[in-house]
Parts: structure tokens; C-alpha cells; sequence
């Protein structure tokens, strides 16, 4: 039998685990009141997890210009090339910061019409240097065409970002039987678009689903630490925060003989219930 560990869509536990988690998980002595830094301390982890990504991106660039150009005869397109994708690694690192910073301000979620295909292409782009270093296949099916969601395009790009980054881990953690792919797919289901992102590395241990489903929900400790679980629990929780703010869901299924399926599920239309945004406390909680 397939197991599915899904988190129950619109769950009202779900929703009431983010709303007690609002604070830093600590009382003031005095008062019993969450403390004045826990919002402060967990921006700073959701701004250090999510720029990870870019700024990595930004110096396997960096160093891939230099190569180009150290050439007996430079190659000065490729050159180009590598400096374009400096350039637009460095915006969404920006647009990273600012979106979190909004969110922790309690500013609206800025959304507009945003075409899904391609923001899965714009997170495959930027991430095609680790894919490469690790000799991982990528096989894309795209089934939306144009069709565009209402949606904040960084955060969408984000949330396949954090799901493509779990899967090269993965991949490259141990070493595999077979040749190491991810399968990333779009396709629509009624008045809804799927992405789902597979790798054919490890799994899930089955002594760790219980974790991933909590970080799923939001209710798990994600504190950053030394441990690269720890690391990919935050991004697992920040990109079900983000996911839930849009009015979708996300959840994981185990694939045979070996691997995972990450799926997110987004309606085209966003409902106005869901117009607060991702509330950065459930991102650590």
C-alpha cells in the first residue's frame, strides 16, 4: 500500500497550531508573554535559510565567470551568460528579504497574475549549476501552458526552490544505485494547479515522517542547527506557510521502490480567507 502523509487541507488544528506559535515559544518571566524578540529572532532564521540559496548561487557564478574569462581565448558569451545569472540571483536574494520583511511587518500579500510554468522554469534556472556539480538529471513536464494563478510570484518561485533544493540534497547525500533524477511536473485539477517535484534518492525514513508532516503543519521545532534535517525541516515549514497563505496545500508522497513526491496544490483564484500572509512565527516554530 502507497502511503500518503498529507496534512488535512484548511485544517482548523493546523490553523490554530500557527496561530499559538505567533510568538517565540518562550514567556517573559513577569508577564508570561511571548518575548519582545521572537519575531526579530525568527525573521533572522527564515532571511539566513532562504538567501542561502541565491548568495551560493551568486558564487558558483562567480567562479564560473572567472573560468570563462581566464581562457587562453576567453569565452565571452558564456562569460555573459554567468554574469546574467549573478545579476538575477542577487534580485531574488533582494526580493527575498523584502517580501519576509513585509510579512513580518503584517503587510498585505502582494499578489498578481503569475504564470506557473514559468516560475518553475525561473527556480530550475537558478539552480542549474548544483544540478550539474552533482550529475542529477532533470526530467520537466510542463501541462499549463500559459494558464496563471494569483499567486506573489518570489514566494512561488521560492517555495519549488526550497522543494528542488530538499531533492539535490538528498541526491547528493548518499551516493545511488541508479542515476540520480528529479522529475518535475505541472498539471491542473479542476480549479487548481499542481507542481510536484520527485527524486529517486533515499525516501523518507520512516522515523522522520512524523517530522516532515510537522513541518508541514507548522508545528515542529525548526530552529536552525547543525544538522542538515534541521535545515530542511525550516524550509519544508517556510514553504507550507507560504503555500497555506496562498489557500493551497502541500504534502509528500513516499515513491517505489525508493524516493519521494513532493506535491503543492494552489487554486487559480486565491480565496479572499487567505489574503493574510504567511505569518513569519510559523516559518521556525
Amino acid at each position: 500500500m502507497n502511503l500518503i502523509l498529507k496534512p488535512p487541507p484548511k485544517s482548523p488544528s493546523v490553523l490554530r497550531q500557527l496561530a499559538a506559535h505567533r510568538g517565540c515559544g518562550r514567556a517573559c518571566a513577569t508577564c508570561h508573554a511571548p518575548c519582545p524578540g521572537a519575531a526579530s529572532d525568527r525573521l533572522h532564521q527564515a532571511i539566513a535559510h532562504e538567501v542561502n540559496q541565491p548568495l551560493a548561487a551568486i558564487a558558483l557564478h562567480a567562479a564560473a565567470a572567472r573560468k570563462w574569462l581566464s581562457r587562453a581565448e576567453p569565452d565571452i558569451d558564456r562569460a555573459l551568460e554567468s554574469l546574467a545569472l549573478i545579476a538575477g540571483a542577487g534580485r531574488q536574494a533582494g526580493d527575498i528579504v523584502r517580501g519576509l520583511q513585509r510579512q513580518a511587518a503584517g503587510a498585505g500579500l502582494e499578489t498578481a497574475r503569475v504564470t506557473v510554468d514559468t516560475a518553475v522554469r525561473a527556480a530550475l534556472g537558478t539552480l542549474c549549476w548544483p544540478l550539474r556539480r552533482h550529475g542529477i538529471a532533470i526530467d520537466s513536464v510542463y501541462g499549463l501552458d500559459n494558464i496563471a494563478i494569483d499567486a506573489n510570484r518570489v514566494q512561488l518561485q521560492q517555495v519549488v526552490t526550497n522543494l528542488l533544493v530538499n531533492a539535490i540534497e538528498a541526491l547528493a547525500a548518499r551516493p545511488q544505485a541508479q542515476a540520480p533524477r528529479i522529475r518535475v511536473e505541472t498539471l491542473r485539477r479542476g480549479d487548481e494547479v499542481e507542481i510536484a517535484v520527485t527524486d529517486n534518492g533515499p525516501g523518507i525514513a520512516p522515523a522522520c515522517q512524523a517530522r516532515v508532516v510537522a513541518s508541514l503543519a507548522g508545528s515542529a521545532d525548526n530552529r536552525p542547527g547543525k544538522h542538515l534535517e534541521q535545515t530542511r525541516g525550516l524550509g519544508l515549514a517556510i514553504s507550507a506557510a507560504i503555500v497555506r497563505a496562498h489557500g493551497g496545500q502541500l504534502w509528500f508522497e513516499p515513491v517505489a521502490p525508493h524516493g519521494v513526491c513532493f506535491r503543492l496544490r494552489m487554486p487559480m483564484r486565491r480565496p479572499a480567507a487567505s489574503a493574510r500572509p504567511a505569518p513569519i512565527n510559523a516559518y521556525a516554530t
